[in-house]
């Protein structure tokens, strides 16, 4: 046998080992603790929202049928284009508040601004970022979500593998297969580096001294894949990002329909894939032959490529038409990467009426 044909065994049996890790350690996990005893902390939820009047009432009424007895919600308006300040105004009460966005400052970006005013603004003791467009699942979810954050092991924060809605899924599930493929999280604090560690930007909280004293948004203002970058600059600073199952307490719907998914995944594939277009470019080329070329010369490679999608489609509760189409999800990332890549080097990705 070849070179290539055990490299790409050695490829599919790591990710399967990995994804079955990770299933099983949501399996064994509880998406509530329900033995915590101690008072709950002010909790802030910290929310940037640019251009969101479809997405953000669904949120903050959520937010208001919480039972956690001391928590705010703030959201900060990134110069938005729609709706979304006069739906701020509309709900600001004791408990949601907004901030009206200024321009963004030279050598930032608008998220990495947008959550850096957020934290300047927060009043409690653990800060949770959400994106505009999640949604609390019930009302004890903001209240288990703290108990676990207060229960978690010492030096670590907490990010959440979110339950995914929306449209376009056949390429948004990649996203779930990703981080329980190539990222440890089963190792808890364990992960030995902080390239196998991340987090959940739609999704993480940390306490008020924590962020005051590493500052992260300062560190990754001038990254589009801010959250990926936050926790390895966490993970280097000692604090491990831990991945909690929040897929009863927190629904993300990411994307309208697939052209819109397509270009929200424009915007970040190619910093996924490299620093450069070089980079980019040989980790596509490798992407395309693990799960492209391999199963197209040796058949047999499509039975791990579809073990591995049903592994992390039923973690993620995606259905059963979304496994069965693996090859076209497979296919259709490898074309969303070369897009990327080459709206990234010519300058042409933009994002909510943004250049990116």
């Amino acid at each position: 046998m070849s070179a290539l044909f055990w490299f790409i065994i050695f490829a599919h049996s790591v990710l399967l080992i990995n994804a079955m890790a990770n299933a099983l350690h949501f399996g064994l996990s509880s998406s509530s603790t329900g033995d915590y005893s101690g008072s709950l902390p002010f909790v802030s939820v910290l929310v940037p929202a640019r251009n969101e009047e479809l997405n953000l009432p669904r949120l903050l009424q959520s937010f208001l049928a919480q039972d956690h007895p001391n928590a705010e919600l703030i959201v900060y308006d990134d110069l938005s284009e729609d709706r979304t300040w006069d739906i701020i105004l509309q709900a600001q009460n004791g408990r949601i508040r907004g901030i009206k966005g200024e321009d963004v400052p030279d050598g930032w970006l608008g998220k990495t601004n947008g959550c850096f005013q957020l934290s300047q603004a927060a009043q409690g003791d653990i800060w949770l970022f959400l994106d505009a467009d999640t949604e609390f699942m019930r009302p004890t979810s903001l209240r288990a979500m703290c108990e676990r954050f207060e229960q978690r092991p010492p030096s670590t924060i907490l990010t959440g593998m979110t339950l995914l809605k929306g449209r376009g899924q056949i390429i948004v599930t990649m996203v779930g297969n990703m981080i329980l493929s190539t990222m440890p999280w089963w190792l808890g604090k364990k992960v030995p580096m902080s390239l196998l560690s991340g987090v959940n930007g739609q999704c993480w909280m940390i306490s008020k001294d924590e962020y005051r004293r590493l500052e992260p948004h300062i560190e990754v203002r001038e990254e589009v894949l801010e959250d990926i970058m936050i926790g390895r600059y966490l993970h280097r600073s000692g604090i491990v990002p831990l991945l909690d199952d929040v897929r009863d307490d927190v629904a993300v719907y990411m994307y309208a329909d697939f052209a819109d998914a397509w270009r929200g995944f424009q915007k970040n594939t190619a910093f996924m894939l490299g620093r450069n277009w070089v980079t980019s470019m040989l980790s596509l080329a490798i992407f395309t032959m693990i799960f492209l070329g391999a199963p197209l010369l040796w058949p047999a490679f499509f039975l791990s490529l579809y073990l591995l999608k049903a592994i992390t489609d039923r973690v993620t509760h995606q259905s059963w038409l979304i496994t069965l189409a693996a090859p076209i999800s497979f296919f259709l990332s490898v074309l969303l990467g070369l897009d990327s890549i080459f709206s990234r080097a010519s300058g042409n990705t933009i994002w909510k009426g943004r250049r990116v």
